[in-house]
């Protein structure tokens, strides 16, 4: 008896243990897991979704009960009967190595590559077998087990018939990655072939269950696992008989699922609730109980950027890259907000919130006792053991201890109203009172002290918020009149915005390892970087939103063991140089984060928001994200609509010459934060950032064009460009051989224009002489008129002498003769005489009165 006992204890001890191995921590003690659920806001259905892969260039491909998906990143393109696809309903998908993907439908195999759909051929079997299963090998070539038998891709879409029948129907199809086998399960077992052409099976005999085996796979060590409903067989590398693992299983292997042999070598398993994760002798089960949307898994799926898919009745997204924890406060009996983040001595994670002070232990989170439904802002526990927690409105409380249940400590007045509490390194406890300012805990006299009140900033009251101890033992409390400073021997610093700070009320300071440190404000201000320097404040760096920030307003600053700087804001959690940002695509429950509740130790940044506790792990090896590399998945000429390689783009016609180009990239982490430049080189020469993932050119003039896209991850840097060449056509009437015509036909015109020209020229030079020639006669008649007339033409010139008295006229013989004769001599003139009216009155005055007594 006493024997049996210790045969029995000796065997069940390794047993238990690894039963507990085998099971998964509480949801609450490992976090909750952030998915996202993609839909009908990405172009998915809501369910419906059968099978996924990734092709060659990055893209995730979905087959559904409707047609063929592929996800763009926020968006799909669909394909189904209407395009070629023989069946709508595809239940398995591979890549083509050479590009395009391999698609399993109810009438047959088909490739889709370069748009179209091209049928599977094996032997002499009609075109549209229906494949039973497919599978993948590592040179990359395509399984087929059928009805009739096996077939492998002999080259291109032609399969050969393999000559070893299968045992029964097939149940699955595995290839796997360490033995390079394939195999095949069914009723009866599991059939392997090996690559050198030898075949080995497997069934109840050695080890493995009579009712057959309807999954296969083999993990990254060799250990060859296979199973069906509640039953789990494992077979070791080089081992002769299979062992059951069934324990490991807490629901039934799902019927129809695909198992997933993840990059470390780790399987995963789909079952009625949940994906059983097999990691060599451990195991996890990822499920609703720590974060996954639903219970059943069709598949698991991880892809090139690390990014995790669940499949089940819908298609779920691990965000954050699987580092990201949400400890969600409204699944358990405490508040929402988490206002501080602390160790205790035994390393256990120690939390202040709306509903109490909280420690994290195998369980989840458990609230202290004594504090429920109290708001605690901040809580430290001293080298005594005593738990120290403050609540800013109301008394301070404290666990001593060996006690069960928190108290209010009795320090008085001094101890209400507290904001913080901290311990340096010394051991001394310090509190910030939200009105007194800096207090010291004396444990000889069992009493706060007020060490610097208001009166060291010349106010009424003094809140002081948090306190940093920097590598040369000097105190910095950032109060609401500006930074404190306390030497080591005890001198207290004050200093504000005159000494350079932003403004009076500081939150608080983190230190960095060359002795500088980050102060953050209350206000939104960011970050400055300062040195404390013989008892003076040197300004160093000021950092603002767009210089490193994605906002001005910071709750809290830590500075982790390699020295990255890391800030929460009311946008998430972020760290400085190199960037990384997270929120709620990367999986935080809320980007609302409480203020100087931050928490940088080890690996682990801790950071309360307005839902509960986020962790993110940050340490270990993290794999580097290549810069995204875009591509153009779609042209649109005129009515037509072309798929890479675009072979029909060709030169692009004048009436189709305003295009579109569609374009995405295959990158998963969070599609919100791609960014897209794009240019038409012959039109453009600069980037610029593109809205959305279309583009349009309208009525593009005809010339050589090079369209070029490119993407980033957020700020990051932008990956490598692709480009795609093509031609517009000009206008018949802006070619050569039209402006040729043009010009001969204008020079024709112009010669024959010019000759009309010199014709009517002549006809008018002719005229013109014979009119010429008339007035020259013309003239030439009158000249001779007129110089008859001129001869006989008298004319009077020179100095003429006339008498003053009597105006007779001396001629040039020297005789005085009357001026009538002497002009009617020389001239043709005739006079004839009268009087006139004076001379008259002269010389008959007597006359003269009767002509005016007449005329009266």
């Amino acid at each position: 008896m006493l024997v049996w006992k210790m045969c029995s204890t000796r065997w069940l001890l390794p047993l238990l243990m690894a039963a507990l191995a085998a099971l998964p921590l509480p949801a609450q003690a490992g976090g909750r897991r952030p998915f996202a659920i993609l839909g009908p806001e990405q172009g998915l259905p809501s369910g419906a979704v059968l099978c996924l892969t990734q092709d060659r260039d990055g893209f995730l491909w979905l087959g559904t009960e409707n047609g063929l998906l592929r996800y763009e990143g926020g968006q799909c393109r669909h394909w189904s009967l209407e395009d070629g696809l023989p069946s709508a309903y595809v239940s398995r998908i591979l890549p083509d190595p050479e590009g395009g993907v391999w698609v399993g439908t109810l009438r047959g195999l088909v490739r889709f590559r370069n748009g179209r759909f091209e049928p599977a051929v094996f032997g002499t079997e009609p075109v549209g077998t229906v494949p039973t299963f497919i599978a993948q090998d590592r040179q990359g070539r395509i399984w087929v087990a059928t009805r009739k038998g096996r077939y492998r891709q002999e080259g291109g879409v032609h399969f050969k018939p393999l000559p070893e029948p299968m045992q029964g129907s097939a149940g699955s199809l595995a290839e796997g990655s360490h033995s390079g086998a394939l195999y095949l399960a069914g009723p009866e077992g599991i059939q392997a072939f090996y690559p050198d052409g030898s075949i080995r099976r497997w069934g109840p005999a050695d080890g493995l269950s009579a009712g057959g085996v309807s999954l296969v796979a083999e993990d990254g060590e060799g250990r060859l696992w296979a199973g069906a409903g509640l039953r789990l067989f494992m077979l070791p590398p080089g081992g002769a008989r299979f062992q059951d693992e069934s324990r490991r299983l807490k629901a039934a292997l799902t019927t129809s699922g695909t198992p997933f042999l993840d990059r470390d070598g780790s399987l995963w398993l789909p079952t009625q609730d949940g994906a059983l994760h097999l990691m060599g002798d451990r195991s996890e089960y990822l499920d609703a109980a720590v974060g996954l949307p639903f219970r059943w898994v069709r598949t698991v799926f991880r892809d090139r950027e690390g990014t995790l898919w669940v499949l089940g009745p819908a298609l779920a997204r691990l965000q954050g890259q699987g580092r990201v924890r949400n400890y969600t406060l409204s699944h358990g009996a405490f508040g929402e907000v988490v206002w501080f983040i602390t160790h205790d001595r035994q390393g256990r994670l120690l939390v202040a919130t709306d509903g109490g002070a909280a420690r994290l232990g195998p369980e989840g989170l458990e609230v202290i006792p004594g504090t429920g439904g109290r708001r605690i802002k901040a809580l430290t526990e001293d080298r005594a053991g005593t738990l120290w927690m403050v609540t800013t409105v109301g008394p301070t409380l404290w666990l001593k201890p060996g006690q069960h249940q928190a108290e209010v400590a009795p320090l008085g007045d001094l101890g209400r109203e507290v904001n913080t509490v901290f311990q340096d390194r010394e051991g001394r406890l310090w509190l910030g009172s939200t009105r007194h300012g800096v207090l010291r805990w004396d444990p000889a006299r069992r009493r706060l002290v007020q060490e610097a009140g208001p009166a060291v900033a010349g106010l009424g009251s003094l809140g002081a918020y948090q306190f940093s101890e920097d590598p040369q033992g000097r105190l910095w409390v950032g109060t609401t009149a500006g930074l404190l400073v306390r030497e080591p021997e005890g001198r207290w610093r004050f200093f504000t915005n005159r000494d350079g700070l932003q403004t009076f009320t500081v939150y608080g300071a983190a230190f960095l390892p060359d002795g500088s440190a980050w102060i953050h404000y209350q206000e939104p201000h960011g970050l400055t970087r300062v040195r404390l320097e013989n008892g003076h404040l040197r300004i160093l760096e000021q950092r603002t939103k767009g210089h490193g920030l994605r906002t001005n307003l910071i709750y809290a600053v830590q500075v982790d063991r390699l020295g990255h700087t890391w800030v929460s804001t009311d946008q998430g959690l972020d760290r400085l140089d190199p960037p990384v940002h997270l929120g709620r695509d990367e999986g935080m429950a809320s980007e609302d984060c409480a203020i100087l509740s931050l928490l940088a130790e080890g690996g682990d940044i801790w950071v309360g928001t307005a839902n509960g506790l986020v962790r993110y792990d940050a340490g270990g090896p993290q794999a580097p994200i290549d810069p995204p590399e875009a591509r153009i998945l779609q042209v649109v000429r005129g009515a037509r609509r072309l798929a890479p390689p675009f072979e029909g783009l060709g030169p692009v016609p004048s009436r189709e010459a305003t295009l579109e180009f569609h374009f995405a990239a295959p990158s998963f982490v969070n599609e919100r934060a791609l960014r897209f430049q794009v240019r038409l080189q012959g039109l453009e020469e600069d980037w610029h950032e593109a809205e959305g993932r279309t583009v349009r050119y309208p009525a593009l003039p005809g010339g050589r064009y090079r369209f070029e896209v490119r993407a980033a991850n957020g700020d990051g840097a932008f990956g490598p460009a692709e480009g795609l060449d093509f031609t517009v056509l000009s206008p018949w009437w802006k070619r050569w051989w039209a402006a040729t015509l043009a010009i001969l036909a204008a020079l024709t015109g112009m010669y024959g224009i010019f000759r009309l020209r010199l014709a009517a020229l002549a006809r008018s030079k002719a005229e013109l002489e014979a009119i010429v020639a008339q007035r020259t006669r013309e003239l030439r008649t009158r000249n001779e008129e007129l110089s008859e007339a001129l001869g006989n033409v008298k004319q009077l010139s020179g100095l003429l002498p006339i008498c003053a008295h009597c105006k007779k006229i001396r001629d040039d013989r020297g005789y005085w003769n009357q001026l009538e004769q002497y002009i009617t001599e020389r001239s043709e003139a005739d006079f004839s005489h009268g009087i006139c009216p004076d001379c008259a009155q002269e010389m008959f005055p007597e006359v003269a009165l009767r002509r005016r007594e007449s005329k009266a």
